[in-house]
């Protein structure tokens, strides 16, 4: 088992995902610091999970972002409208590397 080298990830979330290419924080938010379309976030969630060998069964986007919805999906957007998110964070996703699993919710 390869041990979790931090600064390579933040080293890596730089490269890829940073807007900028300010150097990432693990104490920064995916709410905050990364403007990322939906289709775009769970590809970066992905590839992370993926990387760094997180098993993310229990992994719900849903807890974190609202999901895109279609105009004609109104009532499904006035439910979500009001709900409350989780924030997710970089550290989250160290931490569940570190465990190789998924370790919030």
């Amino acid at each position: 088992m390869q041990l979790f080298d931090e600064k390579e990830f933040l080293e890596y979330v730089t490269e890829n995902y940073s807007e900028r290419k300010r150097p990432a924080q693990k104490e920064w938010t995916f709410q905050e610091y990364f403007n990322l379309v939906p289709e775009d976030l769970e590809d970066m969630l992905f590839d992370l999970f993926t990387r760094y060998n997180i098993g993310h069964r229990n992994f719900n986007l849903d807890d974190y972002f609202m999901p895109e919805l279609y105009w004609w999906q109104f009532r499904l957007k006035k439910e979500w409208r009001g709900r409350q998110f989780k924030p997710l964070t970089l550290e989250m996703i160290i931490e569940s590397a570190k465990a190789g699993r998924w370790l919030y919710d």
